[in-house]
């Protein structure tokens, strides 16, 4: 009899304990999330009973936040299904709707949150909590106004924000986005700059101020700015993911893949994370590890866009170009970027088919009339059909748009060179070593320049500085004897 009550007591003792570690759980990855520790949040919240509103809500949250949208779509859903009258599942499903730039089923999320938000009261008789969930609710609906292009709703969302709590930088962040979308730089730094003030070293402002650099082609200040934002709050994705592309566009790859590697922890779920650290890879040259993260995205979602780009990318290094071309095949003409173009025009570059090459460049144009990078390798393409004039005319346009590639500069030299324009290709090229003072290349063409105008002395100086760069370059070893005397 004893034995029997004993094990009744141990079981029931199991029971209780049981539940009390489920609503620790509860309770800490609710807090989790409130911090941005959604990875953190998605593990103690796995294993949590989601028997109530509270549970399925902040489980959702966590997916969302960690990329997994469909199963996060699946618990908020879930979390309105235990209680429609309460804001917060309508407002987040509504920044999941955003994501997919379904704005429309956002904004009708959105228009369910406000229902039951107490907004028929002014701050002085809400309580804290309340002040909260309003701002969170309007600034999110600013968010998909923005991503929407009505700039003007979105204002009036954050204005009417303002109402509740002037001091919360999430609104002035909410509004120095919405500026930033207008492409008015100046008030988009002001709120950025305001939220700084209320909140010192708040991630997403300088993420902000990341993004006004950077469409300003101030990319060493974008850069600085991005890598703020990572060191003020380790767990905010964004400032990782874009630090990474940065680092990707100055060609500083291993960089890039470490942050890469951190977003892709942070948001384990998202294609676009894995899709862009096997982008670095592939910059680097690991072409086999880049196609090895792209096939487990492409197994998961074989219509995932980036990914069968990146994998034309990988193909087209690799020179197998009827796999480059099944790839490409699969992303919908809509979805196909300058970069893009830029990319498949290399194949036909590369099979001497110049017009097909030229097709391409030119949608690429089409997309992005001021893209540095299509007018660089239009200038490739011309240049490897000996059509220098016209090179040197899109690597000029490449230089004047402020491409950061310094081999821009050495091609039109070389152009210069063939034009017999000397003195202009010692010019072009001289500021190419201002730039970047280890291309051999640079040193050799300008030398050349230098020889085309008799300016022995130069042209030996240069020829001996390329050999230091490629000792065993009999042509240099032979301009060296003439020039120098040796």
């Amino acid at each position: 009899m004893f034995t029997k009550y004993l094990l009744r007591a141990v079981t029931f003792f199991m029971i209780f304990a049981a539940a009390v570690n489920a609503q620790d759980n509860l309770e800490k990855g609710m807090n989790a999330v409130k911090k941005g520790d959604y990875l953190g949040a998605l593990n103690l919240l796995k294993g949590v009973s989601k028997d109530s509103y509270n549970a399925n809500l902040y489980y959702g949250i966590a997916l969302y936040q960690t990329g997994s949208v469909k199963d996060a779509e699946k618990f908020l859903k879930d979390a309105v299904k235990k209680d429609d009258e309460r804001p917060e599942a309508y407002s987040v499903l509504g920044e999941l709707y955003t994501s997919q730039k379904n704005y429309g089923e956002a904004s009708s999320q959105f228009v369910k949150a406000k229902k039951y938000l107490p907004l028929n009261k002014t701050k002085d008789d809400l309580e804290k909590a309340e002040i909260e969930t309003i701002i969170d609710v309007l600034s999110s609906e600013a968010e998909n106004f923005i991503a929407d292009g009505k700039v003007d709703n979105a204002i009036t969302s954050l204005t009417m924000a303002k109402t509740y709590d002037d001091k919360n930088p999430m609104i002035y962040v909410g509004l120095g986005d919405a500026y930033l979308a207008r492409g008015a730089f100046d008030p988009a730094k002001t709120n950025y700059d305001q939220a700084l003030k209320f909140k010192p070293n708040y991630a997403p402002a300088l993420f902000g101020l990341g993004k006004i650099s950077f469409k300003q082609k101030k990319y060493s200040a974008a850069l600085e700015n991005y890598i703020k934002s990572s060191e003020a709050d380790n767990n905010f994705a964004p400032a990782f993911f874009e630090k990474g592309l940065m680092f990707y566009l100055l060609d500083k790859f291993t960089d890039a893949i470490e942050a890469f590697e951190r977003y892709d922890v942070l948001v384990p779920g998202s294609p676009r994370g894995k899709t862009y650290l096997a982008k670095a890879r592939y910059g680097k040259g690991e072409y086999d590890d880049a196609m090895t993260i792209l096939s487990d995205v492409l197994a998961i979602d074989p219509a995932y866009s980036e990914a069968n780009k990146y994998a034309a990318y990988v193909m087209i290094e690799k020179k197998d170009y009827t796999k480059a071309e099944e790839f490409f095949s699969k992303v919908k003409p809509e979805e196909l970027n300058a970069e893009d173009y830029q990319k498949w025009s290399k194949i036909y570059v590369d099979k001497k088919e110049y017009t097909r090459a030229y097709e391409l460049l030119d949608k690429a144009l089409t997309l992005d009339p001021n893209d540095e990078n299509t007018y660089f390798e239009y200038g490739k393409a011309l240049f490897a059909e000996q059509k220098y004039g016209d090179a040197r005319v899109k690597f000029g346009k490449a230089i004047e748009l402020g491409i950061l590639n310094v081999a821009a500069y050495v091609y039109a030299g070389i152009c210069d060179f063939y034009l017999n324009e000397f003195e202009k290709g010692v010019e072009i090229l001289t500021k190419s070593i201002e730039l970047n003072p280890n291309i051999g290349s640079a040193y050799l063409w300008r030398a050349n320049n230098y020889a085309g105008f008799t300016k022995n002395a130069e042209a030996c100086a240069d020829y001996q500085k390329y050999l230091t760069f490629e000792p065993n370059d009999t042509f240099a070893q032979e301009q060296v004897k003439k020039f120098c005397g040796q």
